[in-house]
Parts: C-alpha cells; sequence; structure tokens
C-alpha cells in the first residue's frame, strides 16, 4: 500500500505536518520505501554505498577485526546497526569465519548466513559490544525538520500542506519544537533569511544508544556529513541537503514517488561527535572514507588482486565520489586505536 492516502488522511485531520512525519512514513511507514522488500540499493538500484560497490569494503572490515582481536587480546565482535540489504555483512562474514557478528535495522529483515539479527538495540546490554560497532549511511536517513531562517532573525520551520487536489505542498510556520534549535547551536552558526537547515533530533539519541553499547573496542559511522559550522554555512547550503535518490539520479523534490524513492540528508557530525564523547568514548579521528580504507589495509588487500577488484578499489578511493564525500566517523573505547589503524593516515585528532 502507497503512504500517500495516508499521509493525505493525516493532513486532512490534523493540517500540516511538520517534514520530519511525511519522511518517517515515506521512508518507514507501510508501502514506504525502505520496507519493501528487496530495496533497489546497488549499480542497478537508486543509489549505491561502499559496501554494495565493492566487496573489498567488507573485507577490509575483516582486516580491521583481525587487528582487533590482539589489541582486545579476545576475538572482535561486529555489530552492524542498519545493515540494509546485508551485503556488507556477507562479506564481512565471507572473510572472517567463526567470528560473531550481529546485526540490526530499523525494518526487520533477514541477514545473511552466519549473523545473528537483533530485534532491538534493547536487546544489546550497556557495554556488551567488545570489538567493532559499524554503520554506513544510518544516519543520513533519519527524518529531518526543515527550519528556515527568517527576516527577523527568527527561525521557523517548512510544513508540508496539501492541495484541493491532494498535491503536497511546502507551508511556513512555527517550529514544532524549540528545542531543535538546540541543533542549529554554535557560536559561528546562524540561518539567514531564507537559509534552510535539515535537523533531525535522532541523530544524537541513536548515536548515543551505540556508543553506549561499546565496552571497548571502535565505533565507526560511515555518512555523507560535516561538522555543524560547514554543514550549515549558508555561502554552499543555503537550500539545505535534503536529497531524493531514484535510478542513479538526485534531485529535490520529495513530494513526487513518494514511497518509491529515497530522501536523504547530510548528517551533522558535531552531534554525533559529542553525544559518543558523552558516552564515555574517546574521538579517533573524523576523516574520508578513501584515508580509512586505506588506514585499515586495503591496499594490502589488493596485492595480486584481478582488474574488476582493482577498479572496485578505485571507485571506493574515487576523489570525485564517495572516496571524498563519505564522512567516517572513529570514536574508540578501551583501547589504543594506533595499535589498530595508521593514524597519520587518517588524520587523528590530538
Amino acid at each position: 500500500m502507497s503512504p500517500i492516502p495516508r499521509l493525505q488522511s493525516l493532513i486532512r485531520a490534523q493540517g500540516p505536518l511538520p517534514f520530519a512525519t511525511f519522511m518517517e512514513e515515506a521512508l518507514y511507514g507501510e508501502g514506504g520505501y525502505y520496507s519493501r522488500e528487496g530495496v533497489p540499493i546497488g549499480e542497478t538500484g537508486d543509489y549505491v554505498t561502499g559496501a554494495s560497490l565493492s566487496p573489498l569494503f567488507g573485507r577490509v572490515t575483516a582486516r580491521l577485526l583481525a587487528r582487533l582481536d590482539g589489541a582486545l587480546g579476545q576475538p572482535a565482535e561486529t555489530f552492524e546497526a542498519g545493515f540494509g540489504t546485508g551485503v556488507h555483512l556477507q562479506n564481512v562474514v565471507a572473510a572472517s569465519a567463526g567470528r560473531r557478528i550481529r546485526a540490526w535495522d530499523r525494518v526487520a529483515r533477514r541477514v545473511p548466513a552466519g549473523v545473528e539479527r537483533v530485534g532491538s538495540l534493547e536487546a544489546v546490554g550497556d557495554g556488551e559490544v567488545a570489538g567493532l560497532i559499524f554503520s554506513y549511511e544510518l544516519f543520513d536517513a533519519l527524518p529531518v525538520h526543515r527550519l528556515v531562517g527568517r527576516g527577523d532573525g527568527s527561525v521557523g520551520e517548512m510544513w508540508v500542506d496539501m492541495e484541493k487536489d491532494g498535491t503536497f505542498v511546502w507551508r511556513e510556520g512555527e517550529v514544532s519544537d524549540l528545542a531543535f534549535l538546540d541543533l542549529l547551536k554554535n557560536p559561528d552558526v546562524s540561518l539567514q533569511p531564507g537559509q534552510v537547515a535539515d535537523v533531525a533530533p535522532g541523530w544524537g539519541p541513536l548515536y548515543g544508544e551505540l556508543a553506549r553499547r561499546l565496552g571497548r573496542g571502535l565505533l565507526v559511522t560511515c555518512d555523507y556529513g560535516f561538522e555543524r559550522e560547514r554543514l550549515f554555512d549558508p555561502r554552499v547550503r543555503r537550500h539545505g541537503t535534503l536529497a531524493c535518490y531514484t535510478r542513479q539520479r538526485v534531485h529535490r523534490n520529495p513530494f513526487v514517488k513518494v514511497g518509491e524513492q529515497d530522501l536523504t540528508a547530510h548528517v551533522d557530525f558535531t552531534t554525533l561527535l559529542r553525544a559518543g564523547e558523552a558516552a564515555g568514548l574517546a574521538t579517533v579521528a573524523l576523516t574520508r572514507q578513501a584515508l580509512w580504507l586505506t588506514a585499515c589495509g586495503l591496499f594490502e588487500e589488493l596485492q595480486g588482486a584481478d582488474l574488476a577488484t582493482r577498479h572496485g578499489a578505485m571507485a571506493l578511493l574515487d576523489g570525485e565520489g564517495m572516496g571524498e564525500e563519505i564522512r567516517v566517523l572513529v570514536q574508540s573505547k578501551g583501547i589504543d586505536p594506533g595499535e589498530v589503524l595508521d593514524l597519520k593516515v587518517i588524520g587523528a585528532r590530538r
């Protein structure tokens, strides 16, 4: 069932909706994009991820786990949050047989053989994971509110309304929750008149949940985004970062193909970083995908590789593609990250 009639009914009953409500239904509600069987991720789908582009990503993760074994003095576990199609998990399992691997996703999905599916984060105790907690494009799919700067210096919100013919349209109104303004707090951040900022209240709480479940090891988060000052820079992101993906093409209209296209917005890594540190983690680096894979042993994995594998590596490292655009936040707890990573390569923070 398409989410469109349900969204139309909500607007008729309640009036305009925050965009976050619209996005939640379009992605995760009944008939939503991620609720369907066989989400079209990959080169023949709507968009690609590093894991779907090449099995090298999972094999490099397996190399990292082998290094974590030594740092922990025991076999390192993997817990993947938001595993999607499971292709990264498949490649990790294939390269590290016998290791405990668990996975959770907002939508109940099958996991590959050799992986334990976790129904909810509450099923994993605080400090329970010794090894690696990993996610790839989890946070950029969390529902966002669209805040907008006003001429008087205040902040409004873009709501979703409906015309008489059922067409969805934008309506500017007041902020649905003043607590959202905390997501803009920074000495050098203020929304200019007409500037849009896409903010997800769920960023910090979800990241904090993952951080608390790490006992010893690394929390590694791969996503599109920037630190706060750069993310909300009006010179380059005046219209926000909301994007829609279908058949490898990107556009900015979330009101077409509702439930049939991916919706995403860039992540505020400042929020994630602070949530992790509040949970007792130390920030190792905020780096780029290309540097992260290099630091974990990608080039060792390429020794003797065939041409197709080398082409996959070039795509993962692409300086004009995801090699540059995907950011990787690395935080640690209870280990020396220098034992498992080349800190100079990833530009570790001092």
